[in-house]
């Protein structure tokens, strides 16, 4: 079979499939938005695996029919699209799988419910033709494979569609592995929170889920200092990092700037996987969001076998993980307080990094991914 993979978040189950399976798996990504995480990622150079162009501008946009994106995607049996994949997938004639990664199922199919989010003017027009062909494209998917997480919940309610089953997202367990916790004891415990400054509480934002609430991590940060934590909290300067000023101002507020590092390429850019990973395996516990799901951080600080501090809805984590997840949950300051003294202890913290791999293993993998894919598309007759 034939499969084609649309999208920048598709990276890692497209290697997966190639790597697990004898389908014919090709991956398509637009030039023009491309990562930095997947600069230098060396099967992007292989192009019987991946093909690079500006597939999507104002042109594809109004004229989706007439892309070249849609018409290569026409080449293969079924599409496994992110992104403003819907939009060319609808037009190809093939079935296709939407995989949503956050903003193009909140944010892209509606426009005037993001407004708040954009530059007002030209923006306006540009946002409303893409919001009218995402919708379209959505709701014509074979499937729409995401976890059942509030924002997801809410968008696919408004557009009327519905979730058809959650395949995980896929992670490079080679690349992000454990190694070895540095021997000297008496070092602060250094806490990594690799993810974007988001807590002011905008409405729009919270309903569709980019309210990270990292200042509860501040906060507990604080208090477990001031109960006597030895701890070094690690922060990434970074693009869309929008409260950033807020974070930096609040820190000085708490009193723990002496305790706080900012990391940084230096060349105005962000981390790649093959730099950020580095720090995961350095660092003693990682951090997620406190907004209610995870995405990759939660999974590459777990990969690398370092306990991982978030807040997730535990209705949907039940669901979709009925054995249990190994996250370490703080809801407010407090439980973070408790749970960072916790973690101070290095066998326990050690205890918890074992098992946050073993899970990640087991369900992260992307070769794991990669068969359940195959697996979720033969029950919808696509295999």
């Amino acid at each position: 079979m034939k499969i084609a993979l649309y999208g920048h978040f598709m990276y890692q189950l497209a290697a997966g499939l190639r790597a697990q399976t004898d389908h014919d798996v090709h991956l398509f990504l637009d030039s023009e938005t491309m990562p930095t995480c997947l600069r230098d990622e060396p099967l992007l150079d292989d192009p019987t695996f991946a093909t690079s162009a500006p597939w999507v501008g104002g042109r594809e946009i109004l004229r989706p029919g007439d892309a070249e994106i849609a018409r290569r995607l026409a080449d293969y049996d079924v599409a496994i699209v992110t992104d403003l994949g819907p939009i060319f997938a609808e037009r190809s004639g093939i079935p296709y799988i939407f995989f949503p990664a956050g903003w193009d199922l909140t944010h892209a199919p509606f426009p005037v419910r993001a407004r708040s989010s954009r530059r007002r003017g030209r923006a306006d027009v540009v946002d409303t033709v893409i919001g009218i062909r995402q919708r379209r494209g959505i709701r014509r998917a074979t499937s729409i494979w995401g976890p059942a997480f509030k924002p997801f919940r809410s968008a696919t309610r408004r557009l009327g569609v519905a979730l058809g089953g959650c395949l995980p997202q896929a992670i490079d367990t080679d690349l992000f592995r454990p190694r070895e916790p540095v021997a000297d004891r008496t070092a602060p415990i250094s806490v990594f929170h690799p993810a974007r400054l988001m807590f002011a509480p905008d409405p729009f934002i919270i309903e569709t889920g980019g309210w990270k609430r990292n200042d509860l991590l501040l906060h507990g940060f604080a208090l477990a200092v001031a109960d006597g934590f030895d701890g070094r909290l690690l922060l990434v300067e970074r693009e869309g990092s929008s409260d950033e000023n807020l974070a930096r101002r609040l820190i000085d507020d708490l009193s723990i700037s002496d305790r706080v590092d900012w990391l940084g390429t230096g060349r105005g850019i962000e981390f790649t996987w093959r730099e950020i990973v580095d720090v995961y395996q350095a660092c003693d516990i990682s951090s997620d969001d406190f907004g209610g799901w995870f995405g990759l951080a939660a999974l590459e600080g777990a990969s690398c076998g370092r306990p991982v501090l978030n807040h997730l809805e535990p209705g949907v984590m039940k669901s979709e993980y009925p054995g249990g997840h190994p996250f370490v949950q703080g809801s407010d300051a407090e439980s973070i307080r408790t749970a960072l003294l916790d973690l101070a202890d290095r066998d326990h913290r050690e205890a918890v990094g074992r098992a946050s791999r073993d899970w990640v293993m087991e369900h992260h993998d992307r070769g794991v991914v990669a068969e359940r894919c195959v697996r979720m598309l033969e029950e919808i007759g696509l295999a």
